[in-house]
């Protein structure tokens, strides 16, 4: 018999199936960039309070975020510019 502990920490299910820390996975880069839906973030939230490893890995994301975003500046472009980079990659799409 497995210790709560060790369901806790289970990455993968006994069948196969795609665990909360799983799901947690995925949806690290929709919150981290706050793309997430309500219902992702609730689960999201919900999930690593509980699960300490998880909870860690999103500690980690943030502080990645922030050391890179503090690092880059922001150049104005022209919109000519913005544009005709659009509409290079749309030609390649």
């Amino acid at each position: 018999m497995e210790s709560k502990f060790t369901e806790v920490y289970q990455r993968t299910s006994e069948d196969g199936h795609e665990t909360d820390c799983d799901k947690v996975s995925h949806l690290l880069d929709l919150i981290i960039d706050d793309e997430a839906t309500a219902a992702e973030l609730s689960f999201f939230n919900s999930h690593i309070e509980a699960c300490v490893s998880c909870f860690e890995n999103h500690q980690k994301q943030k502080l990645l975020k922030g050391l890179i975003s503090g690092h880059l500046k922001r150049a104005i472009v022209p919109e000519s510019l913005a544009l005709a980079i659009k509409a290079k990659i749309q030609e390649t799409v």
